[in-house]
């Protein structure tokens, strides 16, 4: 979406991704210009607002929000500006701004937008032009927003004049490419506009074939890690194998630690007291409390990742059995949750999540 811009919430311990856009919110007095985003699950806030898509339809024909306050109406930009509306002009209407919103959910998900619904019915007709699949595809064409139509095939030499040509009967003049120009249907159009999508069909086909050839193009992601289980971990445990905090032993430099996080902790040290402080705790929770606290080693921020990687290798070396839960998440990403570090967490930048995918395609790779 054009006008639209990454942005973020958090409920329990997930992360919900969003896009937010500017709107008005009329205040009684006063509009005020405020931030409106769309999330994941289909959650839409505005300042105080909460609500869904058709709440936000709701929202808008009750006039709570708008596109364009009225001309000379009182206008507050909260900590910027404050004055009278001037003159403004939309080029949306907010069933147009509701069709953006909802692409953008479904983009979220990595699920098919609008666009890619109507690319797929067309793709789908020209492989079999029934009377029944140009309805699907007249449909669904009408449901992409008008204004993002010309998008729709990724090709601005063509816009959408392939598609409208399909829907029109032959004989009917419709816009051209170009503003002003206009050409009328015949059956070799339309038998030129069949055949510029079985071409696309066979293209998608083959750039599928040389994807597929290499592996999936995208993987789905899985969330590992940010349990805590106060009474001891699940027996058997699953998924909980592959926190850096769960009871298994790694070595490092000749000597043994009761699980990665105890090990990672004592090696942020120089102290050869917090050193063994940090070692001998009873958890790995415990471990990272101490370790937090103990001075750090010089240079500790450039070597952490290396020392995290190599502490990760040992660990699934020495105990196959949690290697074979790694190699279980087959080709997922693995997104790490980690309360109390963004730098290792999916909230961040996922490091731990990232190490983890490492040493499992050199598992992978190994046998």
């Amino acid at each position: 979406m054009p006008d639209s811009t990454s942005t973020s919430r958090t409920v329990g311990d997930e992360v919900i991704e969003g896009r937010q856009r500017l709107v008005f919110v009329n205040k009684g007095d006063h509009y005020t210009l405020s931030t409106l985003g769309v999330f994941a699950d289909g959650v839409v806030l505005w300042r105080f607002g909460s609500t869904d898509l058709d709440g936000l339809r709701a929202a808008f024909d009750d006039g709570t929000l708008r596109l364009t306050p009225p001309e000379g109406a009182s206008l507050v930009i909260t900590g910027t500006a404050r004055g009278t509306v001037p003159a403004l002009e939309s080029w949306l209407t907010p069933e147009l701004v509701i069709g953006e919103l909802a692409d953008e959910v479904d983009d979220l998900n990595d699920r098919p937008d609008s666009s890619r619904r109507c690319w797929n019915a067309l793709l789908a007709y020209a492989a079999n032009p029934t009377g029944a699949n140009l309805e699907v595809v007249r449909e669904l064409y009408h449901a992409v927003p008008e204004h993002r139509r010309i998008y729709m095939l990724g090709d601005m030499d063509q816009n959408d004049v392939p598609v409208r040509i399909l829907l029109a009967e032959v004989g009917e003049t419709i816009p051209a490419r170009r503003p002003g120009q206009t050409l009328t249907v015949t059956p070799g159009a339309r038998e030129q506009a069949l055949d510029y999508f079985r071409r696309s069909a066979a293209g998608v086909a083959r750039a599928q074939a040389q994807r597929v050839a290499d592996g999936p193009e995208t993987t789905v992601p899985l969330v590992v890690g940010g349990h805590v289980y106060p009474n001891g971990w699940p027996d058997p445990a699953g998924l909980e194998v592959l926190q850096i905090d769960y009871p298994a032993a790694v070595t490092h430099g000749g000597r043994e630690y009761a699980s990665v996080m105890h090990a990672y902790w004592a090696l942020s040290t120089d102290d050869p007291d917090w050193h063994d402080r940090i070692a001998a705790a009873s958890r790995g929770l415990d471990a990272r409390t101490l370790g937090q606290d103990a001075p750090r080693r010089p240079g500790w921020p450039a070597a952490r990742l290396g020392a995290m990687a190599a502490l990760l290798r040992d660990k699934f070396e020495r105990h196959p059995a949690m290697a074979a839960t790694l190699l279980g998440t087959g080709d997922n990403r693995l997104l790490y949750n980690d309360w109390a570090s963004k730098f290792w967490s999916s909230s961040g930048a996922n490091w731990l999540g990232r190490l983890l995918e490492l040493a499992r395609s050199e598992l992978a790779t190994r046998q």
